[in-house]
């Protein structure tokens, strides 16, 4: 492979990986690398986001503590209906952020949305010398490709065994689908390995197309990596709990006596067919984890002693529990010993592991060799190709 082919094949393997980031972005809820707004409520300065446009999607453990002037995307809780939105942090209260879409009157708080939470923010937008990066008009291309992709899986869950790919699930749908690449590669080298090795002495005779197996690889390792990084990533996060301390006892578990406890347990199950375990922290003062490390058994559900603190002095107070979760591709020893450094080195482990695994696989059984494809039909007339496909249907 040439330089100029090279360099086309990685362009083309960064803009598969970008479209697919933001669908399944889109799908789950969580920005990856890229986001996008679909309604004009930041299209005025300083943004200027008109609907479709992108961004830079920061996760809020890289962009650090947010501050007044930050663009993030949030969890919406009232406004249409909730969902995520993008906007700009304007004010920072006692009760949470306010926000406002740059082209709004009135800020979110204005109306039925309350202060947003630490807890909701999914993703800061990058900004440079203060300006928000733009990409225009590449929300509207992730829109088409996921409706493409609706109606792909719709047409497929009429499939006979098929009919739970178009649940919504579109990580677990990606991940089969690369899989079902890497088996189909596998298992075209098997079968055409020997017709390639005897056609290399007569290669002037056939007109042949070829096709980048480091792009195919690159795409089966996109399909399955995104999705195993995405399933650890969006669950993951910081569980905020509101307590009021009291001046008397309460049945309600969150009304707890000033200077006094209360424990409640923890729970996590270990669903779906890949094992995942999970670690449990205090993510704030007043708060006490029994155990710090779930790792229950596939179907099963491990649990953790929780312990919430109340202060001497009456009021409200928030009280914050982070739980990170992990597909067990390492041993859970070595898994929390990395989380212990940082959560993202132990999942950037787990993809390291998942990526180098597929890899041997692939190269030991298909190579690195492109892959040829004869055209035998390429100088037939119209009407030559007719009749061929009527003989093979009699």
């Amino acid at each position: 492979m040439n330089l100029r082919s090279l360099a086309g094949s990685t362009l083309t393997a960064l803009l598969v990986i970008l479209m697919v980031a933001m669908l399944v972005g889109q799908q789950l809820g969580q920005p990856i690398v890229l986001g996008f707004v679909l309604t004009g409520s930041m299209n005025a300065e300083p943004a200027n986001m008109a609907p479709g446009d992108g961004f830079v999607a920061v996760p809020p453990a890289i962009a650090g503590d947010i501050e007044e002037g930050d663009v993030v995307t949030f969890e919406a809780q009232e406004l249409q209906g909730g969902g995520l939105t993008t906007h700009r942090v304007v004010d920072e209260t006692d009760q949470g952020y306010i926000t406002r879409g740059d082209a709004n009157p009135f800020t979110d708080q204005d109306g039925p949305e309350p202060p947003v939470q630490e807890s909701q923010i999914a993703a800061v937008a990058l900004e440079l010398g203060g300006d928000v990066v733009v990409i225009p008009r590449i929300g509207q291309v992730a829109l088409a490709l996921q409706s493409g992709f609706s109606a792909a899986a719709s047409a497929l869950s009429g499939i006979p065994g098929l009919g739970r790919i178009a649940d919504g699930n579109v990580g677990s749908s990606m991940v089969l689908v690369g899989v079902v690449l890497l088996a189909y590669s596998l298992v075209a080298e098997g079968i055409g390995g020997t017709n390639r090795r005897s056609d290399r002495g007569d290669r002037s005779r056939d007109r042949r197309s070829e096709m980048s197996s480091v792009l195919i690889l690159a795409v089966i390792l996109l399909l399955i990596t995104v999705p195993a990084t995405a399933s650890m990533i969006i669950p993951s996060g910081t569980n905020d709990i509101t307590i009021v301390s009291s001046q008397t006892p309460s049945s309600d578990p969150t009304v707890i006596e000033r200077g006094s406890s209360v424990e409640y347990s923890y729970n996590f199950t270990n669903e779906g067919f890949i094992p995942r375990i999970a670690t449990v922290n205090a993510a704030s003062t007043g708060v006490d984890v029994a155990d710090n490390s779930l790792v229950p058994a596939r179907g099963e559900t491990a649990s953790t002693a929780v312990t919430l603190h109340a202060p001497e002095e009456t009021g409200a107070y928030i009280r914050s529990v982070s739980e990170w979760q992990y597909v067990q591709f390492l041993p859970a020893s070595v898994i929390f010993s990395l989380h212990a450094v940082h959560p993202f080195l132990a999942v950037a482990a787990i993809d390291a592991v998942i990526v180098a695994v597929v890899t041997v696989v692939y190269i030991l059984a298909v190579g690195l060799s492109p892959f040829r494809f004869r055209d035998r039909g390429r100088d037939l007339s119209l009407s030559d190709r007719v009749r061929r496909a009527i003989r093979r249907w009699r």
